[in-house]
C-alpha cells in the first residue's frame, strides 16, 4: 500500500506489530466519546512510530469532481503535541504538518508532510520538548537565542512567483520555504539580510496581480514590521512602523492604498524568572477600546490611529475603498482573551465549548480620521475567506464558519459553512450544516478559471469526523452551498485539525 494510515489507537498499534493497513470503513473504529474529539484528531500522530509523512495516490471520491478543478489545496496546522513523557497544551504549539490536496482531471491525490524546522530536529534528537511556545510551557527549557529556534511553522501557507515558491507561516519567525511537489522543507527565507529570522505573520495579503504585503509584531516593542513583496517573490520595501497596541495582531487587511489593523488590548510584558510561554506575559485590557490603524501603501508611513469599541479580532475579511470609506468586515471578540485560553483543549478533554464572536461591518472614514461598526447579525462565526482575484476591492461573495446551536456542546468548533452573496443588507445568505459528529474547518473560495463570476467557482474544506476518526473534504459549487457538496473526497484517515491553507491553481 502507499498510504500511512493513523487510526485510532488501538488500530494504529495493530499497524505497528505488522497489521494490514487496508483503508477501513465507516463504523469500524473506536468511536471517541465527544469530550475527546478534538483530542482524536492528534493521538495518531503522537505514536513513536509515525514516520512524519501521508500518502494517498487515488482518494476515493463521491459524487463528481469538476473537470475545470485543477490545482492544490494546500493546508498547515499544529501537529505533534506529545514528545516522550513531555507535552504541549495549547492548540497553537504543535508542529506544523503541511497537507496537499490535488485535483486534476476529475481525481484526487493526498500528501502530508511535516515541517522539518531546526526546533523539531533538536527536540526530536532530545526526545522531548525542549521548548514552550505560544500558551504552553515545559520543564527545563532550553534557551532561545533567535525567534526561529521556537519557530513551529503552523498556521498558514503563502505562494508566491507564480506558485513555484511555497512557505509555511508561523507569525513569529521566519517563513520556511517548502517544496511545493514534495512538501520537503527547504529552510528558513530570509527577505533581507535586516530581516532574517524577524517576525513574518501568518496571513500575509496578495494583491491581484501577485504583490504580496505582510507584516511582523514584536511583543513589547510598539512596532511593527512591514513586508512589500513583489509578484516575483522579491523583497521591493519594509519599514518599521511605531504602532500602539500592537503587542498581538494575528491579521490585517489592505485595499489598493491602505494598510488597515485592528489592535486588541492585550500589553505584553515579560514575565519574570525566564522563560514561560507569550501567552504568561499577555494582560488583557478590559477598559480599553481595540485600536484601528492605517498605514499608507505609497509610502509605509502610519496615516493614523483612530478607536472602536472595547474587543478582539484574529481575523480580518477583505477591504475596499468606496467614497473617502474604507470598508472591511472581522469576526470580533468581545473577551479574546478567554478564548485563547480555552484552546488548551489538545491536553485535556473539552469544556463545554462556544465561540463567542460576531461578524462586524466596519467603516473607517478617511478624511475624519474616525471609526465606527455595525453587528451584521452572525453570531459564533470565524475563518472569513474570499475570492483572491478581489482583494483589496469590492467582494461580491464572502465564505465563513459557523456555529450552529445544534452542536454538540462538549466538542469546540464550527459545524456549520456559511456564503453571503453581496453585503450585509441585501445579500442572499446560503447554509451548509455537517450535522452531528462533524468539526469543519476553512472552507476557501476557488475561482473557476474560465469564467469571471463568483458563483461559478467553488468553495472547499474539509472536516473531522470524531466518531470514525476520519477527514472528508467536499466541494460546493460557489452559488449553490446550500445544494450540498458536488463532491467529496473520503479520506482513508482523520488529519489532525488545523488553521489555514491556500489553493493554488494548475498551470
Amino acid at each position: 500500500m502507499n498510504q500511512r494510515t493513523p487510526l485510532s489507537r488501538r488500530r494504529w498499534l495493530q499497524s505497528l506489530a505488522g497489521a494490514s493497513l487496508a483503508p477501513w470503513v465507516a463504523g469500524t473504529a473506536h468511536a471517541a466519546p465527544p469530550e475527546s474529539a478534538w483530542l482524536s484528531a492528534f493521538r495518531p500522530f503522537d505514536a513513536p512510530g509515525f514516520t512524519g509523512e501521508l500518502l494517498t495516490n487515488e482518494v476515493t471520491v463521491q459524487g463528481q469532481l469538476p473537470a475545470a478543478l485543477r490545482g492544490t489545496l494546500y493546508r498547515n496546522g499544529p501537529t505533534r503535541f506529545q514528545r516522550g513523557q513531555s507535552r504541549l497544551s495549547h492548540w497553537f504549539d504543535g508542529d506544523g504538518m503541511v497537507q496537499a490536496l490535488r485535483f486534476d482531471a476529475g481525481r484526487a491525490s493526498h500528501r502530508g508532510r511535516f515541517v522539518a524546522t531546526p526546533k523539531q530536529a533538536a527536540e526530536a534528537q532530545a526526545g522531548r520538548f525542549l521548548y514552550g511556545g505560544f500558551g504552553s510551557t515545559v520543564a527545563d527549557p532550553a534557551p532561545v537565542g533567535n525567534p526561529d529556534v521556537v519557530n513551529a511553522a503552523n498556521i498558514n501557507l503563502l505562494s508566491t512567483n507564480g506558485g513555484r515558491s511555497l512557505y509555511a507561516l508561523w507569525e513569529g519567525g521566519s517563513a520556511i520555504q517548502i517544496d511545493p511537489q514534495t512538501l520537503a522543507t527547504l529552510g528558513p527565507k530570509a527577505w533581507s539580510p535586516e530581516t532574517a529570522k524577524a517576525p513574518f505573520g501568518a496571513h500575509p495579503r496578495a494583491m491581484p496581480d501577485g504583490t504580496v504585503w505582510n507584516f511582523g509584531y514584536m511583543p513589547g516593542s510598539g512596532k511593527l514590521l512591514v513586508y512589500h513583496i513583489g509578484p516575483d517573490g522579491q523583497l521591493k520595501r519594509q519599514a518599521l512602523l511605531d504602532m500602539p497596541q500592537a503587542d498581538m495582531v494575528h491579521d490585517f487587511a489592505i485595499t489598493g492604498q491602505q494598510l488597515v489593523f485592528l489592535l486588541p488590548p492585550f500589553k505584553y510584558q515579560r514575565p519574570e524568572g525566564g522563560q514561560a510561554n507569550l501567552m504568561a506575559g499577555m494582560r488583557w485590557d478590559a477598559q480599553a477600546p481595540m485600536r484601528v490603524g492605517v498605514v499608507r501603501m505609497a509610502d509605509l508611513s502610519v496615516a493614523f490611529v483612530t478607536e472602536l469599541p472595547h474587543g478582539g479580532v484574529f481575523h480580518l475579511g477583505n477591504a475596499w475603498e468606496e467614497g473617502g470609506l474604507i470598508h472591511l468586515g472581522c469576526a470580533q471578540h468581545p473577551a479574546m482573551h478567554e478564548l485563547i485560553d480555552h484552546l488548551r483543549i489538545v491536553a485535556s478533554p473539552e469544556p463545554q465549548a462556544r465561540v463567542g464572536s460576531r461578524w462586524m461591518e466596519v467603516q473607517i472614514n478617511l478624511a475624519q480620521r474616525s471609526a465606527r461598526q455595525q453587528d451584521a447579525g452572525l453570531p459564533d462565526v470565524e475563518f472569513p475567506r474570499w475570492d483572491q482575484r478581489h482583494t483589496g476591492q469590492r467582494t461580491p461573495l464572502l465564505t465563513l464558519l459557523q456555529r450552529s446551536a445544534a452542536m454538540d456542546p462538549h466538542v469546540f468548533g464550527f459545524d456549520t459553512v456559511l456564503a453571503r452573496v453581496g453585503d450585509a443588507q441585501g445579500g442572499q445568505l446560503q447554509r451548509h450544516a455537517y450535522g452531528d459528529g462533524w468539526i469543519a474547518e476553512e472552507h476557501l473560495h476557488v475561482p473557476h478559471p474560465d469564467k469571471p463570476a463568483d458563483t461559478d467557482g467553488w468553495i472547499i474544506g474539509s472536516a473531522y469526523h470524531w466518531p470514525t476518526e476520519k477527514t472528508t473534504v467536499s466541494v460546493f459549487r460557489a452559488g449553490a452551498l446550500a445544494d450540498g457538496p458536488v463532491a467529496q473526497l473520503r479520506l482513508p484517515y482523520g488529519l489532525p485539525l488545523g488553521l489555514h491553507g491556500q489553493f493554488v491553481a494548475a498551470a
